[in-house]
């Protein structure tokens, strides 16, 4: 059964663009490395009129999501943004249980 979250990131002002520049060196390796990852978009938006990031993810399992969290490449993007002080706050993740929808058209 797919495994579904959103999470949320807050960026530091002024941090916006190199979060997204670590965003699309991430999204390369996840799309090249983890074949169990469905689903891995970035979009930005904005909450009190500060800039968020967004993160849509999909997994074909939890083993799935675990190991995307554990990967080499995880890690780095997560000591990145702690040594340059990239977050505002911590990221927020929301475990999602969808009951009704659908994500394309057959």
């Amino acid at each position: 059964m797919p495994f579904n979250l959103v999470a949320i990131v807050y960026p530091k002002e002024g941090k916006l663009e190199r979060i997204k520049e670590l965003g699309q060196e991430i999204s390369a390796w996840v799309k090249a490395n983890e074949p169990n990852t469905l689903q891995y978009h970035w979009s930005t938006s904005k909450e009190d009129d500060k800039p968020i990031i967004l993160l849509q993810e999909i997994y074909a399992d939890e083993a799935a999501f675990n190991a995307h969290k554990e990967s080499p490449k995880f890690g780095w993007l997560i000591d990145v943004a702690q040594k340059e002080d990239l977050f505002a706050a911590p990221i927020k993740i929301l475990f999602l249980e969808p009951f009704t929808g659908f994500a394309g058209r057959d």
